[in-house]
């Protein structure tokens, strides 16, 4: 008996080639789906970077020099008390804006906390100018914040601005939770730091306060204005802190002239030089306006005047809120 096979064989061979790449089209637009979706709740650099190396699925921890920022909104409840329901779509508006300027300075969010942010660089891919990136997506979030507040006039709403911390050090960066939760993210006493610098910006006046190791790694590239020795709620010895002002290349004359009248202002109160200090912050006052920054030192330095401090006195300032 003669059975042609041929027509069977080719069958079941087209049939299982068909299948194969209805299985792969399939899979592949599955994954572009999730990556897709996955993409909105988790910054893409860590899909990206997951992807890239996926035995790496599981981040473990692991200590690195990084830069975390902190930022928040000041005038924001106000704000919140005249909108009601639509605070989120302004608010989504509001990121709409800072996260792309982040993530053009190869940061990676981290967290939306409310009308807060929390984002850090140096991880997952390594960048050895962490710090520097960091302050120059702090610096372009500010220069968009009075493009904000044209659109906030245009609805009849008042203005917000924004505070931002940011600190360099050491941290342990990676994936943090449970087996059915977790997240990737920093920990460590740098990045509470960063956190209690964000709200200093309240005591001091002052709108981006970076500390002292930051400031060290982007001095050649940005104006700093020192601000003073800070012990934040939580630490036990103060913390140099700086404002950057603006690019070494873009300031003005004037902002350097800025700079240099607080650094003679702050040595004098760190040198225990009181009278200095307040005569330092009354000609600040002058040349720029009375601030909440040169009013701080003017009624510290009374106080330490009428109580002189103990021998052991570095010129730190001492913050009790968070």
């Amino acid at each position: 008996t003669i059975i042609g096979i041929a027509g069977p064989l080719t069958a079941i061979a087209l049939v299982w080639s068909g299948l194969t790449l209805f299985r792969f089209v399939v899979e592949r637009w599955d994954r572009r789906l999730i990556t897709r979706r996955f993409r909105n709740y988790v910054d893409p650099r860590l899909v990206d970077y997951v992807l890239e190396h996926p035995d790496q699925a599981q981040l473990d921890g692991k200590e690195a020099e990084l830069t975390v920022v902190f930022t928040d909104l000041a005038g924001f409840t106000t704000l919140t008390e005249k909108l009601r329901r639509q605070t989120v779509g302004i608010v989504n508006e509001y990121l709409e804006l800072m996260v792309p300027i982040i993530s053009s300075h190869n940061g990676y969010v981290n967290k939306f906390l409310g009308d807060g942010i929390m984002f850090f660089y140096g991880a997952p891919q390594g960048n050895p100018f962490h710090a520097r990136d960091a302050v120059m997506s702090a610096l372009k979030m500010q220069q968009a914040m009075p493009q904000f507040n044209r659109h906030l006039a245009g609805r009849d709403l008042p203005p917000i601005n924004m505070r931002v911390g940011i600190s360099t050090g050491p941290m342990v960066v990676g994936d943090a939770g449970s087996l059915q939760r977790s997240d990737y993210t920093v920990l460590g006493d740098a990045v509470n730091l960063g956190a209690r610098l964000e709200s200093a910006n309240k005591e001091t006046g002052t709108w981006i306060l970076i500390n002292d190791r930051a400031a060290m790694m982007v001095a050649d590239r940005f104006l700093l204005r020192p601000v003073g020795r800070l012990q934040v709620v939580g630490k036990s010895q103060g913390v140099m802190t700086f404002e950057p002002i603006s690019t070494v290349d873009d300031a003005t004359d004037e902002q350097k002239r800025l700079a240099e009248m607080c650094n003679d202002m702050v040595n004098a109160y760190i040198r225990g030089q009181f009278s200095e200090c307040i005569e330092r912050a009354g000609e600040l006052d002058k040349a720029f306006g009375p601030s909440k920054l040169t009013a701080l030192y003017v009624r510290i330095s009374r106080e330490f005047l009428d109580n002189p401090p103990d021998a052991d006195f570095v010129g730190q300032i001492v913050l009790e809120e968070k």
